[in-house]
């Protein structure tokens, strides 16, 4: 049963990491490229600017703890494993006695 929660643990911080991945990538991700003073500049393109900042910021912290997430599943998967392995391990020991 270990073995079959891990592959889950697995697969989810697979979606994670790949969900990360997609959003750390999006278009969206550059606007800050065509936001310089080359393209509009005043008091309301200063605050259009800082909001792309926040936002973009916003966006790195949950691409962030997206992959903080998917860390802990692969650990959780790994100690799963080890703990299904040292109980197949126990069972052998106990079937020689």
């Amino acid at each position: 049963m270990s073995y079959q929660q891990a592959a889950v643990y697995r697969r989810r911080a697979a979606h994670l990491l790949h969900l990360a991945t997609q959003i750390s990538t999006t278009p969206s991700m550059t606007l800050h490229l065509h936001a310089g003073v080359d393209t509009w500049y005043g008091p309301r393109a200063d605050a259009c600017a800082s909001d792309l900042e926040r936002a973009q910021q916003a966006v790195h912290d949950a691409v962030d703890d997206l992959r903080t997430q998917a860390f802990t599943f692969e650990r959780r998967a790994d100690e799963l494993e080890a703990a299904a392995l040292q109980a197949e391990r126990q069972a052998e020991i106990e079937g020689r006695a």
